[in-house]
């Protein structure tokens, strides 16, 4: 996830959760921005071996795997993200019956 989306995302919630929703936010966050590090940096070593670089055919492949991998993964851990952050920003609503009384 692009850093700017990823912080816009972090603004939305509501500064009144909990500690322990707070830890695993960052750690969500944590991990999503690390992947997308993650990927940048074999992007660039690829992009590298496939300008000729001297790290040979095998090498090059282990990170074009990697890369397919790490972009997979992030799509992923952008959804939980997404996920977790909908479940701390839901304000549930309270049901009334026509007597009046909360469900």
């Amino acid at each position: 996830m692009h850093p700017h989306r990823l912080q816009q995302l972090v603004a939305s919630v509501p500064d009144n959760i909990t500690s322990e929703q707070r830890a695993r936010l960052l750690a969500h966050v944590q991990t999503s921005d690390g992947c997308r590090a993650r990927a940048a940096r074999v992007r660039h070593e690829l992009s590298q071996a496939l300008d000729g670089g001297d790290c040979g055919v095998d090498r090059a492949l282990d990170l074009a795997c990697e890369l397919d991998t790490l972009d997979r993964v992030q799509e992923r851990v952008d959804g939980w993200l997404g996920v977790l952050v909908d479940e701390l920003t839901h304000v549930p609503r309270v049901v009334r019956y026509d007597d009046g009384v909360p469900a």
